[in-house]
């Protein structure tokens, strides 16, 4: 099992083309917990969805294989902490809709959340709508200097690097997505990053880093797996065989070793086994959603390649006399490949959502009967595919 654990982080904007993106992400990249804000749908998504009382804020458990389990700790209104290993991880969310005194009010519950979660390290993630310097803003508002003094109070140390916008749009950036932890998790942190070149489907980039397993100054060094064999392809004559010339082969000099007779077994049975059948090839997790194809993964390139050519374009310092619309050209060109795009993924998911039902004809105690029994692997459609095509 893999000591790290990768995490994730963004703002979905309530968007359902940007939540399935966001879904693929965390295949793709063997992501293990994903900290949402302004998830899309909160609710029958089964217990790998863990969500605040307001559903504006969620922690998502990973597919990526050895992924510890998640275990609630506190929700409050924006905010929802949970177990995972031996950290705890806050997913946080604050509308910009509301003043100073409610943003200090929301801090103060936030902080019961938080402190819920001891004795275990913590991390908190989320979109705090607030501007400081001190995490790469061009200026520190009202609100950026209560969530200084706030994470001050809790000895929370962030984990942003550099300026680059987590929230950008055709009116402007800003650096609104903001990681905190604990001084002591703070050293397990690494590569902390915001993702440029990824289409999101919303108007915040991800946010990824890595959280190592606490190792006392010792490395740690994953064990190798152990072998395994296909044993539906066993050849029984091969097997004989391969015993019978294993057993001339001379046994370990006496007077007995038991660590080196256990090994010499070992290694006599391994050999009569590779005679007798094909190893079993290591059962990895498939690194993309059911209704993902070559054809969106080309059409979320084509967004950003020409999301790339817009922003370029806008930070240019020598413009030539029709950049307005040069501008509004390549904006344009941004939205309909997104467009296509979100189009391409409604497509396919309705497909594979049709393909289900008539599975359901055909076969009821087949895949939709693992499904809802909950026995499906964490690639699978989502439980809410087959109620919202069965209550349509």
């Amino acid at each position: 099992m893999d000591p790290h654990l990768r995490i994730l982080q963004v703002n979905v904007g309530h968007g359902a083309d940007a939540q399935d993106l966001l879904l693929q992400s965390m295949a793709q990249w063997s992501i293990n917990i994903a900290a949402i804000a302004e998830p899309y749908v909160h609710r029958f998504l089964g217990p790998a969805w863990e969500t605040d009382l307001d559903g504006t804020a969620a922690l998502v458990h990973g597919t990526a294989a050895g992924t510890p389990p998640l275990a609630v700790v506190a929700r409050g209104r924006g905010c929802v902490a949970v177990i995972v290993g031996d950290i705890a991880v806050v997913a946080a969310y604050f509308t910009p809709n509301r003043n100073l005194t409610e943003f200090e009010q929301w801090l103060a519950q936030l902080a019961v959340v938080v402190d819920a979660c001891r004795p275990h390290p913590v991390l908190v993630l989320g979109d705090f709508n607030a501007w400081s310097q001190a995490w790469g803003s061009l200026r520190t508002n009202p609100r950026g200097r209560a969530l200084e003094n706030w994470a001050e109070r809790f000895g929370l140390v962030l984990l942003n690097r550099g300026a680059v916008a987590t929230f950008v749009t055709a009116r402007g950036s800003s650096i609104v997505d903001i990681s905190f932890a604990c001084p002591s998790l703070a050293r397990r942190v690494q590569g902390w990053r915001v993702v440029v070149g990824e289409e999101t489907g919303s108007d915040h980039r991800y946010i990824r880093f890595d959280v190592s397993a606490p190792t006392d100054g010792a490395p740690v060094r994953p064990a190798p797996p152990e072998p395994r064999w296909a044993l539906k392809r066993l050849d029984r004559d091969l097997l004989l065989e391969a015993a019978i010339v294993q057993a001339w082969a001379p046994a370990p000099d006496r007077p007995v070793d038991v660590d080196a007779e256990a090994q010499w077994f070992r290694e006599a049975m391994t050999r009569v086994c590779d005679a007798a059948m094909p190893r079993a090839q290591p059962n990895t997790a498939r690194r993309q959603v059911y209704w993902w194809s070559p054809e969106i993964a080309r059409l979320r390139q084509a967004c950003v390649t020409a999301r790339r050519q817009w922003s370029r374009f806008r930070r240019r310092r020598r413009r030539p006399e029709d950049a307005a619309a040069r501008e509004a050209e390549l904006l344009a060109g941004y939205r309909v490949a997104k467009r296509a795009l979100q189009a391409a993924i409604k497509r396919a998911k309705s497909e594979a959502r049709r393909e289900m039902l008539e599975t359901l004809e055909r076969d009821p105690w087949g895949r939709p009967y693992r499904m809802v029994r909950g026995k499906m692997r964490p690639w699978a459609p989502p439980h809410c595919g087959i109620f919202r095509c069965v209550s349509d």
